[in-house]
């Protein structure tokens, strides 16, 4: 199949992982990205420590060859890349050591490497599992240890010589398996089937990523985004009007996959937006209410209020809404964002409006879907767009909602949940997070690694005695 089959798959975590591994960007990837990271010193020291890690490994007999005549690493240009040798050094971290093979240097670099890979973690989605991505760069029992403590001892350094031998061994035997010839730590019990590429995207990477620790990537609607042709019917609609407005039905819609129609759009070309129009109710995500943080456009955000508890009125109010933006507003455009069915009487009847429409496919019934196309209204699932640049959103949401907890019990002593679980299950369902539930569940690890795995802060407030909790970052 060819590439540009997969032209709607995302590559931001692979370009991450070729640029970690020392691959060059003419290898099909993000030559701009490269040079973002080329800027962020803990990724430039991975990618140099790979590079060297490589070339030992690659060039090994020749290198040990020339060093036998007595010729110093720095000088072996045509086989090592000298500058990085320098540049580490720079950085304190020194992996030319007089009288030692280069199996040893090769030691030293996989220690810088295991010391120093965790700097680079933020440049990893936090849906994405770490420990994995981690383990590629490593090279389990092949560590000079902290300052070279490892190889100190003569017999210490034959086993750590031997292990590294052994991988030597396996490159060889299994080269086609290493993307590009860089080196990576793969299982060998995986490497029975040819994958091709596995930097061709981030889906096929993460794939094939979860499979060599025998798991399964769940998370496919983060990494496949709406095809070109998507895309451009939404641009084709706005650039035929003039003027906009985007009328959201809050109730009936996934803020954060509202949100990710945006994050993966061109903000150039949704400047003839006029505003965007919530009609929120009561029980709807909080999401709605941090929305305008994500979205760089106008945002009126309407609280529609209940007459009856058990009957919403967003579907009229929006109604009405739509109404007035086309009677009074001179909005002759407009993109209405639900996937009810009741909205179809509203197209029907103001005939001289332009309708856009943005839905989701498990929500849209067949029915309506045959009668847009009868009609030759566009239409776009929402789904379809990427999610994973709304992770951040996302995630800010989660806090603010655990933040507000923490004020309430400061503010009254009390909190309910005893449990971390209980607690984060309920943070979950008050924002609103779906999806499958297998990546539902890998984000709520996620957050209780990084905000609740340490626990509260208790303190007590010498004026009044009382308590007051705080995240224990």
């Amino acid at each position: 199949m060819e590439d540009n089959a997969f032209e709607n798959y995302k590559k931001d975590i692979v370009n991450v992982i070729a640029y970690l591994l020392g691959l060059r960007a003419d290898n099909n990837f993000d030559e701009n990205k490269f040079n973002e990271l080329d800027k962020n010193n803990n990724a430039k020291k991975i990618r140099a420590l790979s590079i060297l890690r490589t070339e030992f490994i690659r060039n090994f007999k020749e290198i040990t060859a020339r060093r036998n005549n007595l010729e110093p690493l720095e000088n072996l240009n045509s086989l090592i890349s000298v500058d990085l040798i320098k540049y580490l050094r720079e950085n304190n971290m020194e992996i030319v050591h007089p009288n030692n093979n280069m199996l040893i240097h090769i030691a030293y670099v996989n220690e810088y490497i295991l010391e120093n890979i965790e700097g680079v973690k933020g440049l990893i989605p936090s849906w994405v599992k770490w420990d994995y991505v981690k383990s590629i760069f490593l090279m389990p029992g092949c560590y000079a240890g902290a300052k070279g403590s490892a190889v100190q001892n003569s017999n210490q350094a034959k086993k750590i010589q031997a292990a590294i031998n052994s991988v030597r061994v396996t490159i060889a035997k299994n080269s086609s398996f290493y993307p590009y010839g860089f080196y990576v730590n793969w299982p060998t019990n995986k490497m029975e089937d040819h994958y091709g590429n596995i930097l061709l995207n981030d889906e096929k990477f993460l794939k094939v990523l979860y499979s060599a620790h025998s798991d399964t990537f769940h998370a496919n609607t983060y990494v496949i985004d709406a095809t070109l042709d998507e895309k451009n019917s939404i641009y084709d609609f706005i650039l035929d009007a003039n003027n906009i407005a985007i009328l959201v039905d809050c109730e009936n819609v996934d803020p954060y996959v509202f949100a990710s129609v945006f994050k993966n759009l061109e903000e150039e070309n949704l400047k003839k937006i006029k505003k965007v129009i919530l009609y929120d109710d009561v029980n709807t995500s909080e999401a709605w209410d941090y929305i305008n943080e994500l979205i760089h456009l106008p945002i009126v955000h309407n609280e529609i209020e209940r007459v009856l508890d058990n009957k919403s009125l967003v579907d009229m109010a929006m109604i009405a809404g739509a109404c007035k933006e086309y009677y009074e507003e001179n909005t002759e455009s407009l993109i209405l964002v639900s996937s009810d069915s009741d909205f179809w009487a509203l197209i029907t009847n103001l005939k001289n409006a332009k309708f856009y429409i943005l839905n989701e496919s498990e929500k849209t019934s067949e029915t309506i879907i045959e009668r847009l196309d009868a009609e030759n209204i566009e239409h776009c699932f929402m789904d379809s767009f990427a999610q994973a640049k709304v992770q951040d959103f996302k995630n800010m949401v989660l806090l603010k909602n655990l933040n507000t907890k923490i004020k309430v019990f400061n503010e009254t002593g009390s909190f309910p949940y005893l449990n971390a679980k209980d607690l984060i299950d309920q943070i979950f369902f008050e924002c609103h997070i779906q999806g499958n539930h297998y990546q539902v569940n890998n984000e709520k690890e996620a957050f209780y690694k990084k905000y609740l795995k340490n626990g509260f802060k208790i303190n007590v407030d010498k004026t009044d005695f009382s308590l007051k909790m705080e995240i224990n970052n």
